[in-house]
């Protein structure tokens, strides 16, 4: 018999391992605490280790800029809102029933979101307006016939 190669999804903790593959690991659960935590006792090493045998400057230089850049992005991340609302959105969260667009023939045929476009936004998508202006005439024309 041969395997499936289909890919089957796990999820541990409220978390699926299509999203976080290492969600299986636990990587997914560091709390802010731990990270707060783990991180200052970081800085204290970074700052602890400029005390020692080195005579140049160099390495303390070093340390205390690797320290103050550690201590900044744990004050940033100390005061960043906590979003529990936010999640990650991916192509695999979209609603039951929900139809992706077919955004390469919409975009060649100027239809769906690409049918309202302007010469300057047609071209900043490397589309001259000339090649597509029968297709605006086409649009045009079958507007008047659904209005009537």
């Amino acid at each position: 018999m041969a395997a499936s190669h289909e890919i089957v999804p796990e999820v541990h903790n409220g978390t699926s391992t299509l999203d976080v593959p290492s969600a299986a690991h636990g990587w997914s659960e560091l709390s802010r605490t731990t990270v707060q935590v783990s991180g200052w006792v970081s800085v204290l090493i970074l700052l602890g280790l400029n005390f020692g045998n080195h005579e140049g400057q160099v390495e303390t230089i070093w340390l205390l800029v690797l320290a103050a850049l550690v201590a900044i992005g744990l004050v940033i991340h100390l005061f960043e809102p906590k979003l529990n609302q936010v999640r990650t959105l991916s192509a695999r969260n979209q609603p039951v029933g929900h139809k992706e667009p077919e955004w390469a023939y919409d975009q060649k045929t100027l239809s769906g979101a690409y049918s309202g476009l302007s010469d300057s936004q047609l071209r900043s998508m490397n589309i001259d307006p000339a090649r597509v202006q029968h297709l605006r005439e086409l649009d045009a024309k079958h507007a008047k016939h659904s209005k009537h």
